[in-house]
């Protein structure tokens, strides 16, 4: 399972979360599963008046990689 890090700017608001998908997402189902999230309220929502258009937005998404500990094997740190 790979997570993603989705941003929604513009309409007058900044909305930030963490969202999970099986496989490579495309762009419908990542703006599905904001949409989801937004009326779950499961992302963080603040208001923005900077964007330059309240009839549009922005979407941007990234996949997050996990963080693995390391381990000491012969000596090295792995």
């Amino acid at each position: 399972m790979k997570k993603y890090k989705v941003r929604l700017t513009g309409m007058g608001i900044e909305a930030v979360g963490i969202i999970p998908f099986e496989n490579e997402p495309t762009i419908e189902e990542v703006e599905n599963s904001t949409a989801l999230y937004l009326n779950e309220n499961l992302m963080k929502v603040e208001s923005d008046e900077k964007f330059y258009a309240d009839d549009r937005y922005m979407l941007t998404y990234e996949e997050l990689q996990e963080e693995r500990e390391k381990k000491l094997i012969l000596g090295e740190w792995v």
